[in-house]
């Protein structure tokens, strides 16, 4: 009887053991994916502020341009906001087939390629 109890115990602490081991290896999953995804956040973050530099310069550069060419002080500014008015309003438009199906196309194929693994 008593080596039934020590068989018993024995079992119910690997189970523990199983558990807490379990458990642990949740935490360091979760882990991994938030680390992950902050330091995929963090980089877009960098690339698209560098951009936005990037393209203000080139668009003050272009109105400045378009303003001498001209003869104006102020036409190159306006033409260079009509022009991404127009753009605005065509990403309106067509939102779904250039920004919405994409996006979703693109999250999906990368939960199926996480799930692969």
């Amino acid at each position: 009887m008593e080596e039934k109890a020590t068989l018993i115990g024995s079992l119910v602490d690997k189970a523990e053991d199983y558990a807490k081991t379990s458990i642990d290896l949740l935490k360091l999953k979760a882990l991994d994916k938030s680390t992950t995804a902050i330091s995929s956040v963090a980089s877009i973050v960098a690339i698209l502020i560098t951009s936005l530099c990037v393209v203000s310069m080139v668009n003050i550069g272009l109105a400045l341009w378009i303003c001498k060419l001209m003869d104006s002080s102020y036409s190159g500014f306006f033409i260079v906001a009509l022009f991404y008015a127009i753009l605005s309003v065509i990403l309106y438009v067509f939102r779904d087939q250039i920004i919405k199906t994409p996006i979703s196309n693109s999250i999906i194929t990368y939960v199926r390629k996480e799930k692969q693994i």
